[in-house]
């Protein structure tokens, strides 16, 4: 029986990684963000699972099979990963309104509504 990845550890590592990469775009050393990218994709993908198997149905009914090409981002204050994703709600306004699907170390899911990117 395999352990599911812990997600403390999991917002740390990713944490981490997006440092080194911030570190090697510093350096213009895209070779080596491309290969942290990777790993921070792996971190995503595991986190997006946790989220989803976590998540109320009103959420479950609105997230896209895999994490894909949404923004994401962790916020240490608050010990919470954010996936950033258009409002399916709002497709037919003339300005897009972003939604942002979080969890936290206790597996809490929730939903940010016209989420701002800062």
């Amino acid at each position: 029986m395999t352990s599911k990845p812990d997600l403390d550890n999991l917002f740390q590592e990713w944490n981490e990684l997006n440092t080194n990469a911030q570190k090697f775009l510093g350096e213009f050393d895209f070779a080596k963000i491309k290969e942290i990218r990777a790993k921070q994709k792996i971190a995503e993908d595991s986190i997006y699972e946790i989220l989803k198997e976590n998540a109320p149905d009103d959420i479950k009914k609105i997230l896209p099979d895999e994490c894909g090409e949404m923004e994401v981002g962790y916020e240490s204050e608050e010990n919470r990963f954010y996936f950033v994703m258009f409002d399916p709600e709002e497709e037919d306004e003339e300005e897009a309104k972003l939604i942002a699907i979080t969890i936290n170390v206790s597996k809490n899911v929730n939903i940010i509504k016209d989420f701002k990117m800062e």
